[in-house]
């Protein structure tokens, strides 16, 4: 099925991994908690065979506790790691380019994050990008859990009619969070930056795409 963009009149965006070129950061945030546990170093294969939402699969994957308050403890020194150095995180190749060519084309874009909200705004503030975008999303709190409950409420704060707004998303979450929206999704994979695998993202059913600009 081909997706194009002339069909749509607003993007909902994922920003982590799909905007944000960030898997080097989260790999190396989880390496450093994996070192403190006296267990070995994840690849990138490896990574992109586990990471999962919500997040708490990947801890209990490779062989973590999963008992709460451990899987806080967890999250609050991932973080730390993540928000001391997300400003080294560039936009995915194409990115910026792209977000301007939708602009231009006249159609709305939105940001449905698993990222805290107020981390949110902030980044996107950080890349000068706000303008870009007519609402965001974010968490409430920093465990990346499940957002497709909060993809209604976003759609109905757009206004616009599900059959004229594609989500675009890196990972299967993103596929689920789109169905819960009740809108067609695309995904793009970006290779070695990318934080699930090719062959994850095609068993999806959705169109894959390795480009922003196939969708032009």
């Amino acid at each position: 099925m081909e997706i194009k963009l002339k069909d749509f009149r607003h993007i909902v965006w994922d920003w982590n991994g799909t905007l944000l070129d960030d898997l080097w950061l989260c790999r190396e945030s989880l390496n450093r908690l994996l070192a403190a546990a006296g267990k070995a170093p994840i690849d990138i294969p490896t990574y992109q065979r586990i990471f999962d939402f919500p997040v708490i699969n990947v801890y209990k994957s490779l062989g973590f506790s999963t008992e709460q308050s451990a899987f806080e403890a967890m999250s609050h020194e991932f973080m730390g790691y993540y928000e001391a150095h997300r400003l080294d995180c560039t936009l995915q190749k194409g990115a910026r380019k792209f977000i301007h060519a939708v602009h231009a084309h006249g159609i709305s874009q939105s940001v449905l994050s698993a990222y805290r909200h107020d981390y949110l705004t902030s980044i996107i503030a950080e890349h000068d990008l706000e303008k870009y975008f007519v609402h965001l999303s974010g968490n409430d709190d920093i465990f990346a859990r499940d957002k497709s409950y909060r993809a209604p409420g976003h759609l109905k704060k757009l206004g616009i009619p599900a059959e004229f707004v594609l989500y675009i998303g890196d990972t299967l979450h993103d596929v689920e969070t789109a169905q819960a929206m009740g809108v067609q999704c695309v995904l793009i994979d970006h290779g070695e930056h990318a934080h699930q695998s090719r062959e994850r993202l095609l068993a999806s059913g959705v169109p894959v795409i390795s480009d922003y600009e196939t969708l032009l």
